[in-house]
């Protein structure tokens, strides 16, 4: 039930990201709900699932973008691999770590969406401040949503624990 609940959770994400939050954002920056939704449903389920959910999202994630196959799922993979060895540890140290994992994560998956992105335009690099200025917005509204939704994964991965 909570793997159903949470690939719902994860698809309304995605089409919210992709169609809704652009059209709200006063600066054109806003949060990555996949992303930190990811970022904490793998801290809590741990590596292996959050390679599964990193697959299926990134296709949906290409489709909705026009990207090509593969390209959000190779820059999501940094979310899921870094988010697994915290799995133990995520909020038992307080909220500092949770935040900056966020915030790392948030920079590494913007780094690599943009080289993987200029690989597929014949290396057409928008500038590096501009990007690095954003990828930084980004991941400081991610860390703000991370407990937040850590209580909303925390929440569904119970009634996975309490159905078996």
């Amino acid at each position: 039930m909570a793997r159903f609940v949470f690939a719902l959770l994860l698809v309304v994400a995605a089409l919210g990201q992709a169609t809704i939050l652009p059209a709200l954002g006063p600066v054109g920056v806003v949060p990555n709900l996949v992303l930190v939704l990811l970022l904490v449903w793998s801290a809590i389920r741990g590596v292996v699932e959050g390679l599964l959910w990193v697959f299926a999202v990134g296709l949906l994630l290409d489709l909705l973008a026009l990207d090509a196959v593969g390209t959000n799922g190779l820059a999501l993979l940094v979310v899921a691999l870094a988010a697994g060895p915290a799995r133990r540890r995520f909020f038992h140290s307080g909220m500092v770590f949770p935040l900056l994992l966020a915030i790392l994560t948030t920079v590494g998956h913007a780094l690599a969406l943009t080289l993987l992105r200029a690989a597929g335009d014949g290396w057409a690099m928008p500038p590096a401040a501009a990007v690095a200025r954003l990828a930084l917005l980004q991941a400081l509204l991610n860390a703000l949503l991370v407990p937040l939704l850590y209580v909303v994964a925390g929440r569904m991965n119970r009634w996975g624990v309490e159905g078996v």
